[in-house]
C-alpha cells in the first residue's frame, strides 16, 4: 500500500482570501486587529494618490514588535498558521509587558486581507530586538491566479534584507504597502471606513484597548477637511471610539452580567436613572462565563437626542453589537442586520416586541474562549455552536424579554402621542411613579423563580416617587404586605411590614396634628379677643401703655401668624397623604411640630424681652443674650432644672434669630431633665468664635447610640425624636458646629460654636 498526498492548487489563495473576506472594510479591520495583536500602541492607515488608480496605495503601519526573517519564512508564509491560536506568538516579548492583551484574531487568514484590498503587497518589518534587521517581503497576488494547475507552494515571493527605509523614526513594527487597489477609495468611502472604525473597538472592555489608537491620513483630503466645520465629517485624524452609553440617554436600560466565575447571573433594570431592581440568580448556561450585556430601549425623544449628539440617526448607527475582547464581530449591529432575529420576532407580535429600530446595545464576550469563535468568513459573525445558542438564549431570556416586560407591558413604551406640527409630546409614556403597583408585581414574580439567589430593590419606592395614583395609601400598603407574604421572601416581608407601620404612624400623626391645629386656633381666638379688649380700654392712653401689653400684642401677632402656618401645613399634609405622597406629608408634619414648639417657647419669654419681637433677626451680643435668657426668663418660670452660669467678660456681636437660640437652649434643658439631671452648667470658650459649653449631671449618653442622637426621629425617651435633630439644623444654618463629649464621670457635655 502506497501513501498519497493532497496537492494544493494556487487558487486556494482565493478560497481563503477574497472569497472569505468579501468586504473591504472588514479587510482593513483584520489588519488593524493584527497590529493590536502585535502589541502596537498605534496603527496608521495612509491613503496615497487616491484619485490616481495607477499610483494609488494603502499603507498600514504600526509600532508593534515586528517580524524577523525567520518569522516571515516559518510563520507569515505558513498558510493558516496562527501563533495566536497555539499561544506561541511573541512569547519572548509578551512576557515582558505589564498587561498581556487577549488576541483579537486567531484564524491565521487575516494576512489575506491584503489580497482583498490590492493586487500587490510589500511588507517592511523590523523586530523589536537588539541588532534587528529590516526585512522586506513582496507578494504579487495575481501570480496565484494565472494557472489553477500550479501548486500553491510553487508560487514564489521575493524576500530581501534592507539597509534603510523611506520611513523616518521607524524603529520597530510592520508596514504594509498595498497597491493595485481593487476599490476606489474616494472621500465617501474613507468617511464610511472612519465611521466603521469608530465602532470597531469597545473601550468599555478591559483588554488594554485604551492604549491603542488608530489614525487615518489622506493627503488628498486635507484641503476639504479644512473647509469642513463638522469635525465628525473630516477624514484625517485620530479615530475616536464612540460609545453611545456616554451620551447620557434618559431611557430604560437593562444590564446583565455573568459574575462570580460565571456561576451567577446579575440583572439590573434602570428606568431613566432610577434603579427598579437588581436580581441575582444561578447561571443555567453551562457554556457561558464572563459575558456582559447592556441593552437600551430608544423612544422618540431618545432617538432625537441621539441624532442631535451623534449627527446620525440611531437606526443608521446600528442596533445590538457584539464585541469579543474589545473588538467588534461583524455583522452584528450593522444597519439592516438581523442575525439575532430580533426583527423577525417582532413581526410575530408588533405591539408586544421590540425591534432593532427600538434598541441599541452591546454584548461583550471576555476572556480567551475557544467555543465562541468567529467564522472564517470574517463578516459571518460567530460559529453557530451550542455556546452561541446559549448566548442567544441568555440575551433573550435575561435581557430582551425582561426589558420588554417592563417597557411594553408596564410603562407602555411606544404609546406616546406627538403633535405632528411641533413634534412635542402630548401624551408621554408612564414613569415608575405611575405604576408602583405593577412594579410590585414584577418584584413579587421574580422572587418566586426557582433559580433566584437574591433580589435588591429600592426599599423606599413607596415614598420616593411622587404619587399620581388614585388608590389610597392604605390599600396600596395592604396589597404590598399580601404580596410579600406570598413571596416567602423574608426580607421582602420585613420591609413591607415596616412600610405599613410607618404609614400607620403617619396617619396617627396626621390626626394628632389636626387636633393640635384646632386647639391652637381656639387659643389664638381667645388671645386675640383679650388683646383687642386691652388695646380698646387704653386707646387714649397709647403713650402710657405698659410694656407687658405691648408684648402681649406682639405675642398675639406671632401666635396668629404661626397658627395660620400650622393650619396650612396640616392641610398640605392631609392632601399629601390623600395622594400617597408620604414623604411630603412627613416633611409638612415635622415643620408643623417645629412651629408648634416656637409658639410654646415664644410665650415663655416674650413679655420679658427688651427687643421688638416682631423682628425675626436681631444684631446683638450672643453671649449676653444666652446668659440673660437663662437668668431672667428660664429661671423665673419655676424651672425643673437649676442652671449655673460661669461668669464671662467676653462679648461677641452677631446677627441671629432669637427664637432659634432659645429653642436650642430649651431642647438641651429638656433633654437634661429627661436624663435625670438636676443641674445644668453654662460656660464659654473662645476659638476665633464663641463656643458655648453646656454640661449636665444626668445619666449621660451611651457610646453605642452616640452617632445616632442627631438622627431624624431617633429618641430614647419615647419622644418625637425631633429635638436634637432641630438643634443640629439650627446650629448648621448658623455655620456653627456641635461636639458631644460623653466621657464624663457623670452627665454629658455639648460644645456649640456660633
Amino acid at each position: 500500500m502506497n501513501d498519497v498526498k493532497f496537492r494544493i492548487s494556487s487558487f486556494l489563495k482565493d478560497l481563503i482570501g477574497r472569497e472569505l473576506i468579501t468586504d473591504e472594510f472588514v479587510a482593513v479591520f483584520e489588519l488593524v486587529k493584527n497590529s493590536f495583536d502585535a502589541n502596537a500602541n498605534k496603527v496608521k492607515i495612509v491613503f496615497e494618490n487616491q484619485y490616481n488608480p495607477q499610483a494609488a496605495r494603502i499603507i498600514i503601519m504600526d509600532d508593534g514588535y515586528g517580524m524577523s526573517a525567520d518569522d516571515l519564512h516559518n510563520k507569515w508564509l505558513f498558510v493558516a498558521h496562527s501563533e495566536k491560536r497555539d499561544g506561541t506568538e511573541g512569547n519572548d516579548y509578551r512576557e515582558k509587558i505589564a498587561h498581556r492583551r487577549i488576541f483579537a484574531g486567531a484564524k491565521g487568514v487575516g494576512r489575506f486581507s491584503c489580497d482583498r484590498l490590492g493586487k500587490y503587497l510589500n511588507i517592511i518589518t523590523i523586530k523589536d530586538e537588539i541588532n534587528s534587521k529590516i526585512e522586506q517581503l513582496s507578494v504579487n497576488w495575481t501570480s496565484f491566479e494565472e494557472d489553477s494547475n500550479k501548486e500553491f507552494m510553487d508560487i514564489s515571493v521575493s524576500h530581501q534584507t534592507l539597509f534603510g527605509t523611506n520611513y523616518p523614526n521607524f524603529e520597530h513594527g510592520t508596514i504594509l504597502e498595498i497597491s493595485g487597489l481593487r476599490d476606489v477609495w474616494d472621500r465617501g468611502r474613507i468617511q464610511k471606513l472612519k465611521i466603521s472604525l469608530e465602532k470597531l473597538i469597545n473601550p468599555m472592555q478591559d483588554n488594554d484597548v485604551d492604549d491603542f489608537t488608530i489614525e487615518i491620513e489622506a493627503a488628498d483630503e486635507l484641503l476639504r477637511d479644512r473647509e469642513e466645520s463638522d469635525p465628525r465629517k473630516r477624514v484625517n485624524g485620530i479615530v475616536k471610539n464612540v460609545v453611545f452609553e456616554t451620551l447620557g440617554l434618559k431611557t430604560t436600560l437593562i444590564k446583565v452580567s455573568l459574575i462570580e466565575n460565571g456561576g451567577v447571573i446579575q440583572t439590573s433594570l434602570i428606568d431613566r436613572g432610577t434603579e427598579i431592581y437588581t436580581l441575582k440568580e444561578r447561571n443555567v448556561y453551562d457554556k457561558l462565563s464572563d459575558i456582559n450585556i447592556s441593552l437600551f430601549v430608544l423612544n422618540r425623544a431618545g432617538k432625537i437626542n441621539f441624532k442631535k449628539i451623534m449627527g446620525v440617526n440611531s437606526v443608521e448607527y446600528g442596533s445590538v453589537f457584539i464585541y469579543k475582547n474589545g473588538f467588534r464581530i461583524y455583522p452584528f449591529g450593522e444597519e439592516g442586520d438581523d442575525t439575532l432575529h430580533i426583527d423577525r420576532r417582532k413581526q410575530q407580535g408588533f405591539y408586544r416586541y421590540l425591534g432593532t429600530r427600538d434598541l441599541i446595545g452591546r454584548i461583550e464576550i471576555n476572556g480567551e474562549r475557544s467555543d465562541l469563535k468567529e467564522t472564517t468568513s470574517r463578516d459571518g459573525g460567530l460559529i453557530k455552536n451550542e455556546s452561541f445558542e446559549q448566548l442567544v438564549n441568555l440575551f433573550y431570556d435575561k435581557a430582551l424579554r425582561r426589558l420588554e416586560a417592563y417597557t411594553v407591558g408596564i410603562i407602555k413604551w411606544g404609546d406616546q402621542k406627538f403633535d405632528k406640527e411641533t413634534g412635542e409630546i402630548i401624551q408621554p409614556e408612564l414613569h415608575p411613579e405611575d405604576v408602583k403597583d405593577k412594579i410590585l408585581d414584577i418584584i413579587t414574580s421574580l422572587t418566586k423563580a426557582k433559580d433566584v439567589i437574591d433580589i435588591q430593590y429600592n426599599k423606599n419606592f413607596l415614598s420616593i416617587y411622587e404619587s399620581k395614583q388614585e388608590k389610597s395609601t392604605t390599600q396600596l400598603v395592604k396589597k404590598l404586605v399580601k404580596r410579600a407574604e406570598k413571596s416567602n421572601n423574608q426580607e421582602f416581608i420585613k420591609e413591607a411590614k415596616e412600610i405599613a407601620k410607618q404609614v400607620s404612624h403617619l396617619t396617627q400623626a396626621k390626626d394628632e396634628a389636626e387636633k393640635e391645629s384646632d386647639r391652637k386656633s381656639q387659643e389664638n381666638e381667645e388671645i386675640s379677643k383679650e388683646a383687642k379688649r386691652v388695646i380698646s380700654e387704653n386707646l387714649f392712653l397709647r403713650s402710657d401703655v405698659t410694656k407687658d401689653v405691648q408684648q402681649l400684642e406682639n405675642l398675639q401677632h406671632h401666635i396668629t401668624h404661626t397658627s395660620n402656618l400650622i393650619s396650612e401645613m396640616a392641610m398640605q399634609a392631609i392632601d399629601a397623604i390623600r395622594t400617597n405622597d408620604l414623604e411630603l406629608a412627613i416633611r409638612k408634619i415635622d415643620k408643623l411640630l417645629i412651629k408648634n414648639e416656637e409658639i410654646a417657647t415664644l410665650s415663655n419669654f416674650v413679655s420679658k424681652a427688651k427687643f421688638d419681637t416682631k423682628v425675626k433677626k436681631i444684631e446683638g451680643d450672643i453671649i449676653a443674650f444666652v446668659n440673660e435668657y437663662l437668668v431672667n426668663v428660664y429661671s423665673t418660670l419655676n424651672p425643673k432644672l437649676k442652671v449655673e452660669i460661669v461668669e464671662c467678660n467676653h462679648h461677641f456681636m452677631m446677627r441671629f434669630i432669637p427664637i432659634e437660640i432659645i429653642i436650642v437652649l430649651e431642647n438641651l434643658l429638656r433633654n437634661s431633665y429627661d436624663a435625670g439631671a438636676d443641674t445644668a452648667y453654662i460656660s464659654w470658650e473662645f476659638d476665633q468664635k464663641p463656643i458655648m459649653v453646656y454640661r449636665d449631671n444626668g445619666k449621660g449618653i451611651k457610646s453605642s447610640i452616640l452617632d445616632r442622637i442627631f438622627d431624624y426621629r431617633f429618641s430614647t425617651t419615647g419622644g418625637g425624636g425631633l429635638g436634637m435633630c432641630h438643634i443640629k439644623d439650627i446650629v448648621q444654618n448658623m455655620n456653627g458646629n456641635i461636639i458631644v463629649n460623653n466621657q464624663l464621670d457623670k452627665g454629658v457635655e455639648f460644645k456649640i460654636s456660633f
